[in-house]
Order: structure tokens, then C-alpha cells, then sequence
């Protein structure tokens, strides 16, 4: 019993760090708004890593430029959002081809 007990704590200790590390991140709105700014200010993506290479420079310069609280850029997030964009219908596309304002509209309405 005395052997049972540390080998519990053991298995508990790294279940929890396994799902820690390979958890799925909460979402993050602001990736969606970098999606819109990628499509919007830097041009219509070639492909998904170009995608993902917009998002990042969204996210760089934002940092780099404005903002009080620096994004750490997530691969997985900018994923998502990029998912979550490519998922939108048409009419939604050619709504949030309007503006970055109207895009994060579409973006927010769209849920995930």
C-alpha cells in the first residue's frame, strides 16, 4: 500500500502534465482580428502557411508598435482562426471584404 500511494501522485502528476502541454488553447479573439487585418491590409493569402506567415506579422508588428499587452504568437491559435475564417460562406467572405471592422464582425458573429 505504501508503494501504491507515491505511484499514484506519480501518475497523476504526469497525466496532468501531459494534458497541460497538448490541451487545446482557449481561443483568443485577437487571432481572429489578425486574421481579418492578414486578409484585409496584407492581401488574400496564397496558401494556409502564408496565412499563418500574415497572422504572425500582424502580431509582430502589433507588438512591436502599440500595444500595452504583448501577444505572444501561437502557432495553434493562428490556426484556428485561419480555419475559422476559411469556414466562413461566401456572403460572409464578401461581407468581411468590406473592412477589418466588418471582418471582425463576421469573424465574432461566426462563433467557434
Amino acid at each position: 500500500m505504501k508503494k501504491l500511494f507515491p505511484l499514484l501522485v506519480l501518475a497523476a502528476a504526469i497525466l496532468s502534465l501531459w494534458w497541460f502541454m497538448f490541451r487545446s488553447p482557449a481561443h483568443d479573439p485577437h487571432y481572429d482580428a489578425a486574421a481579418c487585418v492578414a486578409v484585409d491590409v496584407l492581401g488574400t493569402p496564397t496558401s494556409e502557411q502564408d496565412f499563418a506567415d500574415k497572422i504572425r506579422t500582424v502580431i509582430i508588428n502589433e507588438n512591436s508598435s502599440y500595444s500595452v499587452k504583448q501577444v505572444s504568437y501561437d502557432d495553434r491559435l493562428g490556426r484556428s482562426s485561419i480555419k475559422k475564417y476559411q469556414a466562413l460562406s461566401v456572403e460572409q467572405k464578401n461581407a468581411a471584404a468590406k473592412d477589418v471592422a466588418s471582418c471582425i464582425d463576421v469573424m465574432s458573429a461566426a462563433g467557434h
